[in-house]
This record gives structure tokens, C-alpha cells and sequence, in this order.
């Protein structure tokens, strides 16, 4: 049966940052939604993909980028407010444009695809900045806003899309990748590091990965304002923590010269990536494991009999700093 009322933009596409539970993820799903309506047009639609605005600003495109190219730019934006949104869009413009010309393609036309409808005085700065754009750059720039986003689903092609991302439910938390960061070095004077030191570990990137991203996600329940994720993922880390305490106060006793505790952090990480995720929030077993890394970061947890005085003592630098340049660098606003 072909698909004829959905909800109104506003809602419809809020569903994909509630299915997917982060902004992050949210982001994901928006842009891979606008490249599977672009491929019903064009069979060629592609992507291509590069960490810390690797991508050349280039979302989706049709044609070859070793002649010209048809591009769209998904920005999951829920909200168009003013000058953060502006700015972005002008960056994005700006970065593809140069790459055409420093790489020798040409951008033969480019279009913003956004979950949102503009407000007057925004649609007003739109069609101003698209006029100069135009008569500067000779790129033809087009919108898609969410009433046309919610037109293009309407479509009887589009009704399997429809279903795929708004009804079926396969865009849940468990379908989305985790988050990590090229270069983990930044972490090297982090308490949940000394902390696995102290506990003989020599090799540490892993652990940082996981870190990483349990705090990008924590980061996009508060910045997103998903009140119920974050309370339950504040659960989340209660249970986390009492699987810590309870392995913990059944080593003590086994502790060696050293302090250290056997198989502590093993058997902690691999109960963790096992825990049962609270209902509002499906999670994959990497973020489970970051959340331990979280705790022990954040002085409620160590891995050695003397785990505290480690804690007490520590003066390295924060973690949760650290992570904030990765984020800045890795996560660009954008459709990733």
C-alpha cells in the first residue's frame, strides 16, 4: 500500500534522532536517508568518506570527480536559528568549492539538504546568499528543506525508504557505528591510563578508543537534549559500576606485591559489554565498555588494590579535554 499521510517534517524526521538515541548518530542516518532518495533518481548517487573534513565537503554527489560533479550537503539540522547555522552552510559551500578547484573538477551544482523548514528572516538570508553565490561561483544551489524531504518520502518509489527509516525501526542505536579517533596519544597523562598502567597494562589504545567514544555519546545526549537518554545512561553507569565493585571486592584478597588484582580489568570489561542496555537506550558493546573507562576517569573505580591513593595523587591532564579537541576535530557538524 503506497504510503499517502506522514507526519508533518518536524516530527517525522525528530524520529530519527530518537531512533538513533545520539545527534551523532542522528546525523548518520540523515545523510545516508538523503543519499537512498538522490539513488532514486540517479542509480550513481555516491559518497565518499574522510575523518576531520577529509570528505572535501562532499556528502553525496553524482558524477566523477576527475571531470564534474553534482553535489548534496546534509546538515541535520532540526533547527535553523541564526548565525551557527549560516555559518556552516558557508563553510561547507566554501570547502567544496575550493577543493573543485584545487583538485581540477567542476561543481556544477550544489544542494543543502536540511531536516527543518527556515523561518521568514532565514529564507530571506537564504535567497540572498544563494543570489551572490550564484553570480559569483556560476553554481547552480538549490534547498531541500524537510517539507521537501517529506515530499520526495511521499512519492510511491519512496515508500520502501519510508518504511526503512521511519516505520520499520531498522535505524536503532545497535545499526550505528562508534565513534573513535585517529591519533589516541592526547590520553596518554589520563587517569583511566595510569590507572590500567598501574595494573600492568602496557598496550592502551583500545582502552582509549573506548573511552572516546563513550564520551562522544554522552556529549550528544546532552548536547541533543535527550533527557531520557541520558538518565539512562546514567543508569547504565550504576550498573556498570556495581559489576566493577562487585569483581573488585572479590580479588581484594588476591592481590599481589603490587596491589594488582588478576583478570580484574578483563573480566570487569567483559561483563560490561554484556550488561543489559535500560530501555530508552541500545547501545553496542563498545560504548559499554567506555563507560567502565569512564568511571575509573572519573575516580569511582580503579584497577589496583591501591586504586584510590592513584586517584588522589593524579595531576595529568583531563581526559574529558582531551576528548573535546578530538570531537572538534573529528565531528564537523556536518553529515557525519
Amino acid at each position: 500500500m503506497v504510503v499517502s499521510v506522514i507526519p508533518t517534517s518536524d516530527v517525522l524526521f525528530r524520529r530519527l534522532e530518537f531512533n538513533a538515541g545520539t545527534v551523532a548518530g542522528a546525523r548518520v542516518v540523515f545523510q545516508t536517508l538523503v543519499t537512498d532518495l538522490i539513488a532514486l533518481r540517479y542509480l550513481a548517487a555516491n559518497e565518499v568518506s574522510g575523518p576531520g573534513g577529509g570528505d572535501w565537503g562532499i556528502d553525496t554527489y553524482v558524477g566523477r570527480l576527475d571531470q564534474s560533479v553534482v553535489v548534496w550537503q546534509s546538515k541535520f539540522f532540526l533547527s535553523w536559528t541564526g548565525e551557527d547555522q549560516r555559518q556552516q552552510v558557508r563553510d561547507s559551500f566554501k570547502q567544496v568549492n575550493q577543493k573543485a578547484r584545487a583538485e581540477g573538477f567542476d561543481l556544477d551544482a550544489w544542494t543543502l539538504c536540511v531536516p527543518c523548514i527556515l523561518s521568514p528572516a532565514e529564507q530571506k538570508w537564504w535567497d540572498g546568499w544563494v543570489a551572490r553565490q550564484r553570480r559569483e561561483n556560476k553554481v547552480k544551489i538549490t534547498l531541500w528543506n524537510g517539507l521537501e524531504l517529506r515530499r520526495q518520502l511521499m512519492q510511491p518509489d519512496a515508500e520502501i525508504l519510508y518504511k526503512r527509516y521511519f516505520v520499520d525501526g531498522v535505524t536503532s542505536p545497535a545499526s550505528l557505528s562508534v565513534l573513535t579517533p585517529d591519533d589516541v596519544s592526547g590520553f596518554n597523562d589520563a587517569l583511566f591510563v595510569r590507572q590500567l598502567e598501574e595494573a600492568g597494562m602496557l598496550e592502551t589504545d583500545a582502552a582509549r578508543g573506548l573511552f572516546f567514544a563513550a564520551e562522544a555519546l554522552a556529549r550528544d545526549l546532552a548536547s541533543g537534549g535527550n533527557l531520557a537518554g541520558i538518565a539512562a545512561l546514567r543508569e547504565l553507569h550504576l550498573e556498570v559500576h556495581a559489576l566493577w565493585e562487585t569483581e573488585y571486592n572479590a580479588r581484594i584478597s588476591d592481590a599481589d606485591a603490587n596491589g594488582r588484582l588478576p583478570r580484574l580489568v578483563e573480566d570487569v570489561l567483559l561483563a560490561a559489554a554484556g550488561c543489559d542496555d535500560p530501555e530508552e537506550l541500545r547501545l553496542r558493546p563498545a560504548h559499554r565498555k567506555g563507560i567502565v573507562h569512564r568511571l575509573v576517569e572519573d575516580s569511582r573505580a580503579g584497577w589496583v588494590r591501591h586504586w584510590r591513593d592513584i586517584a588522589g595523587s593524579h595531576r595529568g591532564r583531563a581526559a574529558s579535554e582531551v576528548a573535546s579537541e578530538l570531537l572538534a576535530g573529528t565531528v564537523d557538524g556536518g553529515g557525519s
